[in-house]
């Protein structure tokens, strides 16, 4: 029982699959761009990013649907934080982290 209790306490506490640990904080998906800064510091690379989105429009005048594409500007910060941890890639949209990557060992 005390096993049991034990583990369940430790899942509990553990960190979610693609969170970002940063000294004794924890950043993950959601979490706005304020609150990585504060944590993890400015990163080793800030890549500036825009992708397009099909969007379906109507034209009242001519009584008909259209096509159109929306920019979306995105960030991709990448954290190098040395040769014994992983390079962290993270992609943030509207002040918000999307996405979290690893890559291999940094440098």
């Amino acid at each position: 029982m005390q096993r049991i209790l034990t583990l369940v306490c430790c899942m509990t506490l553990a960190a979610p699959a693609f969170a970002l640990r940063c000294g004794s904080g924890i950043v993950d998906t959601g979490d706005i761009t304020l609150k990585l800064v504060r944590l993890c510091g400015q990163p080793t690379l800030k890549e500036q990013q825009e992708r397009r989105v099909l969007t379906r429009s109507y034209d009242q005048v001519r009584g008909v649907y259209f096509d159109d594409y929306l920019t979306v500007p995105y960030e991709v910060w990448t954290y190098n934080f040395g040769p014994q941890r992983f390079v962290q890639r993270i992609t943030l949209e509207d002040g918000k982290i999307k996405h979290i990557e690893s890559s291999g060992y940094g440098y």
